[in-house]
């Protein structure tokens, strides 16, 4: 079988290792990781990959802004695998150059899914194509709200729907590998840009914005 040349950018090391292990069963795929969008442009950009594995919440330049960049020199094959799940995420990551875009919990499937991207086809969760048709049926976002969703980074985007759905400080630390502490800085952050002072305001306008 012919090798195939596969770059992964992932900041969380416990997700990446599972990735690697799910990959390295297959010997024709040849890795390389990088821990954040920078240390990919250092160390691996000017190679020739055939697929391009990141995720979106990285830190510091965000995966969207290395789906911009590297789709933009040429065709290339990207697949965002990430735990975020807001529409924003998810077009912005398709229209800019993904070809394929699921969860961090379907990693069985991973390898059919990167035959399939390298045949030239595109693969998305079901989930995400229901929210794809889900768009299509929204209405017009109120835009009086006082305050843009877009102000918020990738990061906390992500912090703010894993709130939305349960989760807590302690839990959403583990998932990335953070400090307990970092996580809280983070939601303080979200509480100012959406101006809001309690857990629950922040999930109304949260859903206010049509985000999930």
């Amino acid at each position: 079988m012919n090798p195939i040349y596969i770059g992964i950018i992932e900041d969380n090391l416990d997700f990446l290792l599972s990735l690697c292990g799910v990959l390295e069963q297959y010997p024709n795929f040849h890795l390389s990781t990088w821990n954040s969008a920078e240390e990919f442009w250092a160390n691996g950009q000017s190679k020739v990959w055939d697929l391009l594995i990141l995720d979106i919440g990285l830190p510091g330049m965000s995966g969207i802004d290395v789906l911009k960049t590297y789709h933009a020199v040429e065709a290339r094959k990207s697949l965002v695998i990430s735990a975020l799940q807001t529409d924003d995420a998810i077009f912005s990551a398709l229209r800019n150059g993904a070809s394929g875009y699921i969860w961090k919990s379907e990693l069985d499937s991973l390898p059919e899914t990167i035959q399939t991207i390298l045949e030239g086809g595109s693969v998305i969760s079901p989930s995400i194509a229901a929210k794809v048709l889900l768009s299509f049926r929204k209405p017009q976002t109120n835009q009086d709200l006082g305050v843009g969703v877009e102000v918020l980074t990738p990061r906390e985007r992500q912090i703010l729907e894993l709130i939305v759905e349960g989760d807590n400080p302690n839990q959403i630390a583990s998932l990335f590998g953070t400090t307990v502490g970092t996580v809280r800085q983070q939601i303080k952050a979200i509480y100012k840009k959406l101006q809001v002072n309690t857990r629950v305001q922040m999930v109304k306008k949260a859903r206010q914005f049509g985000i999930f």
